[in-house]
């Protein structure tokens, strides 16, 4: 074991560095586009109770979409910056203290491959390994004492693009009664059908990426999105006139 146990270390498979970024990039695309409809939702439901006119209604609606994308775009890129300028710095102290604490570094491999499970001598040999080539000690120490991979540097513009993308995905659904209804209450409800259909294709997509079954994850999201839609919409519509009751 102690002969191929370092060199297994520092290899990055295929599944580490293509699928996992992937799947990571499509939890913040659900995330956001679940944001963006039930920002939608809420919205639309408080204004389509009022006397506005639905012109009126559709481009409050649109600039609530647009402002919200902005925002969840920005809120991602200074997110990732700030994980990066983190990850940096500790990258950074940890060579420092190989450079200049190595023996209590190289305390710190010994005891990580105890905890292995490695009994003392094989954590003794792969110690020496490792520690003899500093580039391979500074990689194990990232990884397995940190905890950080590469994998976990996003790109902070392609992470902004992701939410503030998708928001404009998850708040176009709930819009598109919109334009072609005349009615106001008529758009809603089909906005309300619209939501829940996208909320349901979205979910099967996310079952896919995770094996599981296509209507579980389907119907998990459709639950759980469309709770946090009607509680929204109370928000957005009931909430308003209890308070203007109680005024």
């Amino acid at each position: 074991m102690a002969s191929w146990l370092p060199l297994s270390l520092f290899k990055q498979s295929s599944f580490e560095g293509g699928h996992l970024p992937a799947k990571r990039k499509f939890r913040d695309f659900i995330l956001g586009m679940n944001d963006g409809m039930v920002t939608l939702v809420s919205f639309l439901g408080g204004l389509t109770g009022s006397s506005l006119p639905r012109l009126s209604i559709l481009y409050a609606a649109l600039m609530t979409a647009i402002a919200g994308g902005l925002s969840m775009a920005i809120g991602g890129y200074l997110g990732s910056r700030t994980q990066n300028d983190i990850f940096k710095r500790e990258i950074e102290r940890e060579k420092w203290e190989i450079e200049n604490i190595p023996e209590t570094e190289r305390e710190e491999v010994r005891d990580l491959f105890l905890s292995f499970g490695l009994d003392p001598i094989q954590s003794d040999h792969v110690t020496d390994r490792i520690t003899s080539n500093p580039g391979a000690w500074h990689r194990f120490m990232i990884r397995e004492e940190l905890g950080i991979h590469e994998e976990d540097m996003e790109n902070p513009l392609k992470g902004a693009i992701v939410l503030g993308g998708s928001f404009l995905v998850g708040a176009f659904p709930p819009l598109i009664p919109y334009f072609l209804f005349p009615q106001i209450g008529t758009a809603f409800t089909w906005s309300l059908l619209f939501s829940c259909l996208t909320l349901f294709i979205f979910g099967g997509i996310k079952s896919r990426l995770s094996s599981e079954p296509p209507l579980k994850g389907a119907g998990e999201m459709l639950l759980l999105g469309g709770a946090a839609g009607v509680a929204g919409l109370f928000i957005g519509t009931f909430l308003p006139r209890i308070l203007s009751l109680v005024h």
